[in-house]
């Protein structure tokens, strides 16, 4: 392996963010402390975690891979995702902070009753399990750019190592380095899209000595690609973008990963405007790395698209690529944190102690929080080894937790909506998902020519109605809803 200046600067980042997962390990002293920092979060540490989040492995390593393969319309991904937060930070933090809960399942109990609440448990788990895989990917991918090492050992052994930072301090160290995150990133990504535009196109073949976009088509073009379709805003097409939509206003304002930033913010007001500003970080991340996955592409730095940005930075001035790389990784970390410590909160609070060992006191769930940590960081690790594809494997996690979002919405503001349609179009929701991703027992994307966003919106949200309206009010049905919604 060679040393170079960018595995230097990678080198000394993580030590740095090592150390700062030591020092918030002095803040945990219970549960509370480890799941939701005490619930004393500012708006600086709730804005830039949020932030941090969507512009992990899906928002860099993922739209550079898509915008390698099909070109600028991945700019959609961080529009539809600031949208997603900006309808979560009006429209649903400040009610998700007021009740004082750790999850979004949690929540639903208080909505709805247990049974949804348990549904809601389970398809989280499986959801988020998924997307931790799909993050160490990611992570793995980078690292293998920078060492050229083999791209499934990166994998592996990063998971791990993120599995033992969080084991740290839990969403404090998320908080303590995420504030660094946001330096880095916000400082590194765009350098080097700059670097690249106005330094690096010009110096491909063919591209006419000229900068930016237009030396850029260029570029492709002379390598027989049709550049007109590959930088288009719409390069992949209305159905896609609308997934893209339907997954970040659906699935972003019922996210564990994103909603537990507000559960542990100091006020309802902070919860709620925390994300709004989050929104606005992200906008431009789409178009900075999409347009650095299209240049290595055009400059043939690799076949492999998972690699495109971190080959690219490897390319480029060392010093330059450095810091690039380091904004890249911070992204990376912060993102592969939310997603596994969300993971193992609803595991380790809703399912092991709530559901199936409720007698038991705070410091078993620190305990078993972070023993879920490490049993779902490990596994994800060896399970990042298949290489899923990134932003279409994500696409998935989405979509089955859009069912979540239907169901807080329908229970805040629909006097009709039914318990038993909550639970229903959870279930409906995960199963259909699965059958469309996984085309069982046929391929339901070649036959109904839908995302798999729009058609798991549309399954939880046709079954939401039609089962409340369907669906009796009893006294049995009252005698089952938790106490606090009988007192509304």
């Amino acid at each position: 392996m060679e040393i170079t200046p960018q595995l230097i600067i990678l080198v000394v980042y993580f030590v740095l963010i090592i150390f700062l997962g030591i020092l918030a390990m002095k803040k945990v002293k219970g549960s509370e402390d480890l799941l939701v920092a005490g619930r004393s979060l500012g708006l600086m540490y709730v804005s830039v975690s949020i932030a941090a989040e969507y512009m992990g492995g899906l928002g860099t390593i993922g739209t550079a891979e898509v915008a390698f393969n099909q070109g600028m319309g991945v700019i959609w991904y961080h529009i539809a995702s600031a949208c997603g937060l900006m309808l979560f930070g009006f429209a649903f933090a400040h009610y998700y902070r007021k009740y004082n809960v750790i999850t979004v399942p949690e929540y639903l109990y208080y909505l709805y009753d247990v049974k949804s609440w348990k549904a809601a448990s389970i398809l989280n788990v499986v959801g988020y399990w998924f997307f931790t895989i799909i993050q160490m990917t990611a992570l793995g991918s980078l690292i293998a750019s920078v060492t050229g090492f083999d791209i499934k050992w990166c994998v592996l052994i990063s998971g791990l190592a993120m599995t033992i930072y969080l084991l740290a301090a839990g969403m404090w160290s998320v908080a303590f380095t995420s504030v660094a995150f946001m330096l880095t990133i916000g400082s590194g990504i765009p350098l080097a899209f700059w670097w690249v535009m106005k330094h690096e196109v010009p110096l491909l073949i063919n591209s006419g000595g000229v900068g930016g976009f237009a030396g850029l088509a260029n570029a492709l073009s002379s390598i027989g690609l049709n550049s007109e379709h590959l930088m288009s805003p719409f390069s992949l097409g209305f159905m896609v973008i609308l997934g893209y939509f339907l997954g970040g206003v659906l699935g972003i304002p019922a996210a564990q990963a994103t909603v537990n930033y507000s559960f542990g913010a100091r006020n309802w007001k902070v919860a709620r405007l925390a994300p709004v500003l989050a929104a606005i970080l992200i906008l431009p991340l789409s178009i900075w790395t999409g347009s650095m996955g299209l240049f290595a592409r055009a400059a043939g730095l690799t076949t492999n698209p998972k690699l495109a940005l971190g080959v690219t930075l490897m390319n480029i001035n060392p010093i330059i690529g450095g810091i690039g790389i380091a904004g890249i990784f911070a992204a990376l970390i912060s993102t592969v944190a939310g997603i596994l410590f969300a993971c193992a909160s609803i595991m380790a609070k809703d399912i092991w102690q709530r559901w199936l060992h409720p007698d038991q006191d705070d410091k078993y769930l620190a305990r078993w929080t972070r023993l879920w940590i490490l049993i779902i960081g490990i596994s994800s690790a060896f399970g990042a080894m298949t290489l899923p594809k990134i932003l279409q494997q994500a696409y998935f996690v989405y979509s089955i937790r859009s069912a979540l979002m239907i169901c807080v919405a329908f229970g805040l503001w629909w006097k009709a909506a039914h318990p038993r349609a909550a639970f229903w179009s959870m279930i409906i929701a995960l199963i259909g998902g699965t059958m469309y991703q996984f085309n069982l027992p046929i391929n339901f994307q070649a036959f109904f020519h839908l995302h798999i966003a729009v058609w798991c919106g549309l399954l939880s949200f046709i079954s939401f109605i039609i089962i409340s309206l369907f669906s009796k009010w009893t006294a049995q049905t009252a005698s089952e809803l938790p106490p606090m919604i009988l007192k509304k």
